[in-house]
């Protein structure tokens, strides 16, 4: 047997280096032994390796970064199993997941055929969460299972005790702080959230703690590193795809039949908000175009997974199910038969979910849609298209949804990733393509990652078909990737205002919002500003988007030039033409229907709608201060004629 030399321990350490070493022991005995060496890939060997010189370091924050389906979960329970190896007093282990349905995965079947059940009986597991019965929630075990929504019950967990009058006592107690000495985090990320961050910020240094992911960056300012400073191991998609550890994939990235720009709003996070794409819940033609892709996939013996629109109580899931299952087949004595599709969302037990995934394992089951379930620890050895139907500014969703079909098949057939690309206004950040996904500049649309046998040159004929028939975006771009780098050449808003030092000279940029909620200047009378004057312009960062901001000082001074907002009546005349205010118009709607929400942004919304031509606005300008030096400051204000006026009233009953 190969003999690992072990580090002798300095008397003088303190215990949590006294622990590291315990650990490291533990870890070179079992790698001497070989234990599991016919089990563990090569890619996991190496990882195990550089756990060893991760607390040879002294560190006991860390991470690993793998792909889905490279076998995290056999990785960190070999972790929990060398760690204890041999161990004269075993070691209290938590294991932290995201879903209900990784809990079930990480225990393991009844056959035993993964997680802790199938590649360590031996360990006592137990687990901790919602769905387990309040009788079992003991931590006896020395494996606990537990969710991050869990995680904060185990922090605050109430412990009653009596005192020797008889007097029941309760106290809160941080049991994840006191009861575990070693904490494993699957898709590490997600501890990145504000509540499961400050209980890990707050355990104990001595505690062994390593997280497992796919994704490290929570979100665009937020990495995992910032928890867990020390890179453990790092193996990117491309790479594990290169070493046939994941499964060939061809991406494909297809127009959306409507050529109209989307404007979507960003969330500080930097995604889009799920409201701005309520838009595409109804769009008829996107979804027969899905739904069309996805029948001619099934029928050519594909199984695919599509990524629906969240929001409108989850309505996008079972519309495309709905549709698709009115799509017929032929069976494999060419008889037609319907379509079979399920819909998989958060409110469908996780009990339940399993049952619809086993059905879909046996073929049982064509197809599924889902929103966000499918995102972690959801694997399947039939599932092998995706189609994106939701945009994603997501990189970690993006890559967490692709990572879903990777899994090699047993026939190898490729799998195929499907972006439904729509048209994204110029004002609206890009969103994710399969370029950013793999870290390449660009993809050649319809070209594999990784080697496609023979036996499977079908396919590459079916992903020709379908660009013949519905489209095909020529070369896929990292937009995502180029945007992220241009926002950090950005000035930063702040309150609205970002000063942009330039010729000696600091000047402050302010964003429209900021306008408009100073100065009144709304999306007509900015557009007019811009059309006919010469104000400056500058790109600024806010959050996550790049916005246009401008100078303060010229936009006072063009305001300056506007006519004065001399009214007669209800209007201003002008020429032969009257025009009445926008804010006029709220006040006459609030007093005409007293029942309708109206708003000074709504009635600006009815106004686009309605207002054809430059003919029918005018801008003025109010007082409205002076300031110390004798500068006078003064609003914005757009006027719409009579006529336009009058078509938006009527119209405003319905807002």
């Amino acid at each position: 047997m190969k003999t690992i030399p072990i580090p002798a321990i300095n008397p003088s350490n303190d215990a949590s280096q006294v622990l590291d070493s315990r650990y490291l022991h533990n870890l070179e005995r079992y790698i001497a032994d070989d234990k599991k060496a016919d089990i563990l890939y090569e890619h996991q060997k190496a990882i195990i390796n550089d756990t060893v010189k991760f607390l040879r370091s002294g560190n006991r924050r860390g991470y690993i970064e793998a792909p889905t389906g490279t076998g995290k979960t056999v990785l960190f329970v070999t972790l929990a199993e060398a760690f204890t190896y041999h161990a004269e007093e075993l070691s209290k282990i938590l294991v932290v997941t995201p879903t209900k349905d990784l809990v079930r995965q990480t225990l393991g079947g009844s056959r035993g055929d993964k997680g802790f059940a199938g590649f360590a009986p031996q360990m006592s597991v137990g687990t901790f969460y919602s769905d387990t019965p309040a009788g079992m929630r003991g931590l006896e075990a020395q494996v606990t299972i537990t969710t991050y929504a869990s995680l904060v019950k185990l922090a605050s967990t109430p412990i009653v005790t009596i005192d020797e009058q008889g007097t029941h006592h309760t106290k809160s107690v941080n049991l994840v702080d006191q009861h575990f000495d070693i904490i494993f985090l699957d898709e590490g990320h997600k501890a990145l959230g504000a509540s499961s961050q400050r209980i890990i910020n707050d355990i104990s240094s001595d505690t062994l703690i390593i997280g497992f992911t796919a994704t490290p960056d929570y979100h665009a300012s937020r990495s995992l590193e910032s928890l867990l400073p020390a890179l453990i191991h790092r193996l990117d998609l491309k790479e594990a795809i290169e070493l046939n550890m994941l499964s060939s994939v061809i991406p494909m990235a297809i127009p959306a039949p409507t050529a109209i720009a989307q404007e979507f709003s960003i969330s500080a996070f930097g995604e889009y908000e799920n409201k701005s794409l309520k838009q595409l819940i109804h769009n008829t033609d996107r979804n027969r175009m899905i739904v069309s892709i996805a029948a001619k996939l099934i029928q050519a013996g594909n199984t695919p997974i599509i990524a629906c629109i969240p929001g409108d109580t989850m309505a996008h899931p079972h519309l495309l199910a709905d549709m698709l299952s009115e799509q017929f087949v032929d069976d494999e004595h060419g008889i037609p038969r319907a379509i079979r599709v399920s819909a998989i969302t958060s409110s469908i037990s996780a009990a339940a979910r399993q049952k619809i995934y086993a059905e879909l394992e046996k073929g049982a089951i064509d197809a599924l849609t889902y929103i966000d379930v499918l995102t972690e620890g959801w694997d399947s050895q039939r599932a092998n298209v995706i189609i994106n139907a939701r945009p994603t500014r997501s990189l970690v969703s993006a890559r967490q949804r692709t990572g879903r079909i990777l899994r090699n098949k047993h026939d190898n057939r490729p799998a195929l990733a499907i972006d439904i690309v729509d048209v994204i206004a110029s004002n609206t950040a890009p969103q994710v393509s399969m370029a950013d996904i793999f870290t390449l500049e660009s993809i050649k649309n319809g070209t594999a990652i990784g080697k496609i046998e023979p036996m499977h040159a079908a396919v590459k004929q079916l992903v020709d078909t379908i660009f013949k028939e519905y489209g095909a975006v020529e070369t896929i771009i990292n937009n995502y990737t180029l945007y992220a780098e241009l926002l950090e050449t950005l000035p930063h808003l702040t309150r609205g205002q970002a000063s942009i030092k330039q010729d000696g000279k600091v000047r402050t940029f302010a964003s429209a919002g900021r306008l408009f909620t100073r100065l009144n200047i709304d999306s007509f009378a900015l557009s007019h500003l811009k059309q006919y004057k010469d104000i400056d312009i500058r790109m600024v960062r806010r959050y996550q988007e790049a916005i246009e901001a401008y100078d303060e000082d010229q936009i006072q001074s063009c305001l300056a030039d506007l006519p004065n907002a001399v009214h007669t009546g209800l209007g201003l005349r002008v020429g032969t033409t009257s025009y009445i205010s926008l804010n006029e118009l709220v006040n006459i709607i609030h007093r005409k229907y007293p029942y309708v929400d109206a708003n000074y942004r709504n009635i600006e919304s009815l106004a686009h709608e309605i207002v054809k031509s430059d003919d029918d606005l005018y801008f003025t300008k109010k007082f409205r201060a002076r300031t110390h030096r004798g500068i006078i400051l003064y609003t914005a204000q757009t006027m719409v004629s009579i006529a336009v006026g009058q078509a938006i009233v009527a119209a405003s009953r319905d807002v």
